[in-house]
């Protein structure tokens, strides 16, 4: 048998290194010129790697991990909820030096989030907006839950599916979060060996029958007797590639219920720390919500990173570079209650995927009423279509890697039976 695999990110590798390994033929096309998809690591902003797309491994029970360990490679504990720091417009502060009214409400979210996984999915789905307001909590704290439940979905409080994050909150790999301390490119490069893949390839169209599947691109012909599609879902949405029969109406409307919103990471490089040694994790409700410091552990990291998504990053994504750069600096100085950054910067870099056209934007998220839509995307299309990506993860953590992953290996094991 011969599979073709569209796609080199987690998702196509892992489907690719599954098949590989029980001996069947495998042949992965990517558009990209490099492996990854949104994981992309940059081993030139600063003297340790630095992730311009996924950074972490949620939780300690994961696929991902145990890969880093098999690759012979290092995860460092990273502590970023518990080390949590707000502003509500000074100097970013711990919880336990917040006002008590401010405090108990970040508690109250949290807590209140964790008891999602306990709601019924046979019950009419709601928007996460929806269900904090049934929890008592008023609009002013649903936008700090904006920022600290929402934003890291790549959504907002009003878009989020209340089934679809309480059938991701019933899958448990634990609370850890981990980074690759050689960076994940170098986990992939690991579990990509010995694989071949054709990059800088184009797929325009895939031509699929009972028989086998065909899939043209503009490197040439190529022809299997299966093909996994792992092409993020915002491309799918503008009929990149086309399919011969097309895709299934229900197919369709799966893709085009899901919903992704752009993301968009600033980097900034200074002389030395500019803040004190235990900062890991800041948030706030401006335009750049969410910071943390890009390598903690190491004595003289000197790199931090702003992370927004949704309706924070269309405005960030509204300037230019140097416009959301200085945009990101002068809400930083006020978080670290500095007025020397600019002096100290050395050197800057806005990372915006909304505009990358292999991905149009961060992670797919569910809207309400659409809980199904992943289940719809991971479903074989005939016997020769399949289907993996973390917005197929209905089983797993959707928007992380081992989500991703996870998918590859169902539709390995989907093609093989």
């Amino acid at each position: 048998m011969h599979v073709i695999v569209l796609g080199a990110g987690a998702s196509g590798l892992a489907a690719a290194r599954r098949l590989h390994d029980a001996g069947v033929t495998v042949q992965v096309i990517e558009a990209r010129q490099r492996i990854g998809g949104r994981i992309w690591t940059d081993y030139t902003f600063a003297p340790f790697p630095v992730e311009h797309g996924a950074e972490f491994i949620h939780g300690e029970y994961t696929v991902t991990r145990a890969l880093v360990t098999a690759a012979g490679l290092e995860a460092i504990p990273v502590d970023r909820y518990g080390r949590l720091r707000w502003s509500d417009g000074g100097s970013a502060r711990a919880l336990d030096a917040l006002p008590p009214h401010r405090r108990d409400l970040i508690g109250a979210l949290f807590r209140a989030f964790d008891r999602l996984r306990d709601v019924p999915h046979d019950v009419p789905d709601r928007s996460l907006a929806h269900y904090l307001r049934e929890c008592g909590f008023d609009e002013e704290a649903l936008t700090v839950a904006d920022v600290l439940l929402a934003q890291t979905c790549c959504a907002s409080v009003e878009t989020l599916s209340c089934v679809d994050l309480s059938r991701e909150l019933r899958v448990d790999h634990g609370r850890r979060e981990y980074r690759v301390r050689e960076g994940y490119a170098a986990l992939l490069e690991w579990y990509a060996r010995g694989l071949d893949i054709c990059t800088g390839t184009m797929v325009h169209l895939v031509r699929h029958t009972s028989s086998g599947v065909t899939v043209e691109t503009d490197a040439g012909i190529f022809h299997g007797d299966r093909c996994i599609v792992t092409i993020p879902v915002a491309v799918l949405q503008r009929g990149l590639p086309q399919f011969d029969p097309p895709l299934s109406a229900r197919k369709r409307q799966a893709i085009n219920a899901l919903r992704i919103e752009p993301a968009t990471k600033l980097f900034y490089r200074f002389d030395e720390p500019v803040w004190d040694a235990d900062l890991t994790f800041m948030a706030h409700k401006g335009l750049s919500a969410r910071w943390w410091t890009a390598a903690h552990t190491t004595h003289d990291a000197a790199v931090i990173v702003a992370y927004a998504t949704a309706a924070r990053t269309r405005a960030l994504d509204a300037l230019d570079d140097d416009e959301a750069l200085a945009a990101g600096l002068e809400e930083l100085q006020i978080l670290l209650g500095r007025r020397d950054l600019a002096q100290r910067q050395r050197a800057a870099r806005r990372v915006a995927w909304g505009a990358d056209p292999f991905a149009y934007g961060g992670y797919a998220h569910v809207p309400p009423g659409a809980a199904d839509a992943r289940i719809v995307l991971a479903a074989p299309e005939g016997a020769t279509l399949f289907f993996a990506g973390e917005a197929t993860a209905y089983d797993s953590n959707p928007q992380t890697v081992h989500g991703a992953i996870e998918s590859g290996w169902r539709a390995a094991d989907e093609v093989g039976r």
